[in-house]
């Protein structure tokens, strides 16, 4: 099955060779250590957990009310109607009756992948019974993460954390403690001491079980090497792992070019859409962790949702509101200088090119509309794609390309 939707699917859209020719005198080498700091202040949404110092309690009360999302979102529960009981019960075991300041003395990390929560339950929340989302997933953390851990729920089972550029709900059973943040850190490989993995998904085996790690992740060099464990009243200790050898990995971080970026950005091809990086079956990517994945490859640390990367990349191109599909086309096709992030309400792709007039971007994505006969039908795509910005073209939705409302450059 080919993951194109163009009118040009006959060219080897899929080939990063074919993008990467046509960019070749416009990337300019961009350094993560000078872009990460302005990445970081303009978004106000990526941070070291480990330096967090003491926070008072109103404030951890007021992160996690933050971290929670609309009751319309979880009216459905495991795919029947939520009981005014149940809910009651969920948002009680969020504990806020206990929160207490935080003294800068609980961290952690994690053991296996995991996810951050919007409430303390491993429920299925969903706007109707037959959505496809889980949407009390806020995002996947990583084997590997540093947590801040601020508050406990009221079963124990569940932590309110911190993570890099996220807060919610953390399973307890999934998180190694330490009063000490150096200790975490030491578990932690850096640019001399990692490897970027560049496979769309792999398995790590660690003396806690095997557990996924997908791209971007940052790896020690080692095919073996030390682990996080969690002893049996769950403080850190050390452990071991292993990354199988036929797995493929990168030395931690290469050069951002248009060879190495749509190297990068068309390995996951394929792979399916899951919000908050979950899918009914396991792990999947949304547009943003896609976006986020694909430049973590190259030391730079974009916040996790789409309209925070906006906010924090600097806008090439602003869009006016009406603005038709033909004008915003010629003015795209201006664009001498990438990588560039195409933004859009709730939604967010990488721009990969012009095609005789038509433009191009790779993202992860659910459906689209198309226009019928009769009217128009939404068309599912639910997986990493290159697609045209022509889709649809016609409907009450407009074209992608008519939805844009910036181009952003890191």
């Amino acid at each position: 099955m080919r993951h194109v939707i163009s009118p040009f699917a006959d060219l080897p859209l899929e080939d990063p060779a074919y993008w990467s020719q046509k960019w070749r005198s416009g990337m300019t080498a961009l350094d993560p250590e000078e872009i990460n700091p302005r990445l970081a202040e303009r978004s106000q949404a990526v941070w070291n957990p480990l330096e967090l110092g003491p926070l008072p309690a109103p404030e951890v009360r007021r992160w996690i009310e933050a971290a929670m999302v609309p009751d319309s979102w979880w009216r459905v529960l495991d795919g029947r109607q939520a009981t005014e009981e149940e809910k009651e019960r969920l948002l009680a075991n969020c504990n806020l009756e206990n929160v207490a300041d935080f003294q800068a003395d609980r961290y952690g990390i994690t053991v296996r992948r995991s996810g951050l929560r919007a409430l303390p339950t491993s429920r299925r929340g969903q706007k109707e019974s037959d959505e496809g989302f889980d949407r009390l997933q806020h995002t996947a953390l990583e084997p590997l993460t540093p947590l801040a851990l601020l508050h406990r729920s009221r079963d124990g089972k569940w932590w309110f954390a911190l993570a890099p550029d996220y807060r919610g709900w953390v399973k307890a059973s999934d998180v190694a403690t330490s009063s000490d943040p150096g200790k975490i850190a030491s578990f932690l490989p850096d640019r001399d001491s990692g490897r970027v993995l560049v496979e769309p998904l792999a398995e790590l085996e660690t003396s806690s079980g095997r557990t996924p790690v997908q791209t971007g992740d940052l790896l020690p060099i080692n095919d073996d090497f030390s682990y996080p464990a969690r002893g049996t009243d769950g403080a850190l200790q050390a452990g071991k792992a292993r990354l199988p050898r036929q797995v493929r990995t990168i030395p931690a971080f290469p050069e951002l070019t248009p060879e190495t970026l749509f190297s990068v950005a068309l390995t996951p091809l394929g792979q399916p859409y899951g919000w908050g990086d979950l899918t009914p079956s396991g792990p999947g990517r949304d547009c943003s962790r896609f976006v986020q994945d694909t430049f973590k490859a190259f030391g730079f640390r974009l916040p996790r949702d789409a309209s925070k990367q906006c906010a924090a990349t600097q806008t090439a191109i602003a869009f006016a509101p009406g603005e038709n599909h033909a004008a915003r086309a010629k003015r795209l096709a201006g664009l001498k200088k990438g990588p560039a992030l195409l933004c859009m309400p709730g939604h967010i792709m990488l721009y990969l090119g012009e095609v005789n007039g038509c433009h191009h971007a790779v993202h992860s994505f659910w459906a689209y509309k198309k226009p019928t006969e009769a009217g128009e039908e939404t068309v599912p795509v639910r997986r990493v794609v290159v697609s045209s910005l022509d889709l649809g073209l016609g409907t009450s939705s407009g074209s992608l390309l008519e939805r844009l409302t910036s181009v952003n450059l890191l």
